[in-house]
């Protein structure tokens, strides 16, 4: 099972960046006529990795405090991702603004506990 769970991880990465190529040559327009997938290419990149994210967590088994971040992040990925295939609208701006505000915390998050194990290992 953890070989399956691995090779589809592993695969989910290999779309994710894939995909964040295409996206990247659609914005440089070297590849012509992809406008009317863009909500799509800009989506699977993020769906791609965030759904990577999550299915590892039990196979790295993190710490439960890392577990919470660990899925706070894939869970945000995840949530960007069914953004970018919405139409603009009140909700989807809305779900922009909670997706900033769960990257601005797990974000926050990770540098205080950085500091505060730097504070440890000096003191």
């Amino acid at each position: 099972m953890n070989k399956i769970v691995r090779c589809l991880a592993i695969g989910l990465v290999v779309v994710a960046v894939v995909s964040t190529t295409v996206l990247l040559a659609s914005d440089s327009n070297l590849l012509g006529g992809l406008s009317r997938w863009a909500a799509a290419v800009s989506a699977v990149p993020l769906l791609a990795v965030g759904l990577s994210f999550l299915i590892v967590q039990p196979m790295i088994r993190p710490g439960r405090t890392e577990l919470l971040k660990n899925l706070l992040l894939a869970a945000t990925f995840l949530l960007w991702g069914a953004v970018q295939l919405m139409t603009q609208n009140a909700l989807s701006k809305r779900l922009g603004n909670v997706v900033i505000a769960l990257y601005v915390i797990e974000l926050a998050w990770t540098i205080l506990a950085r500091l505060k194990a730097t504070r440890k290992s000096v003191d």
